[in-house]
């Protein structure tokens, strides 16, 4: 399948990706490692939270340079000019598209998000 993350990453570069077991692999790590993130009921020290936190970055980082394909500059400009929230949607993103969703698809769900995320801070 061929996929362009440049509204993620601002790389205009179409990386033809063939969902191996590897890249399935570290994507499903990488889904792990943000829902523990996101794991309140879970007791964890600061200290821990923060060494899980980097360890999920660097695998994210990781992802993405090898489904992408980007080089070790690339993403050094990625990591220096794109926030920590837009490079979780673009993790986002390769994921759902590495399992099959397409990027018409994608985009209603980003568009639906919005308007749910806008609405709920009008009716506040």
């Amino acid at each position: 399948m061929k996929i362009n993350a440049k509204n993620y990453f601002k790389i205009n570069k179409t990386a033809n990706v063939t969902p191996t077991n590897n890249i399935i692999r570290l994507a499903t790590k990488v889904q792990i490692g943000m829902l523990e993130s996101q794991d309140t009921e879970k007791e964890i020290t600061e200290l821990d939270a923060m060494k899980n936190g980097l360890e999920l970055q660097d695998d994210m980082a990781d992802f993405v340079q090898r489904v992408m394909g980007y080089t070790d500059q690339q993403m050094e400009t990625i990591n220096n000019t794109i926030s920590v929230e837009r490079f979780g949607e673009g993790v986002g993103y390769l994921i759902m598209r590495l399992n099959g969703i397409s990027d018409a698809d994608i985009k209603l769900s980003e568009q639906k998000q919005r308007k749910a995320i806008e609405d709920a801070k009008s009716s506040k």
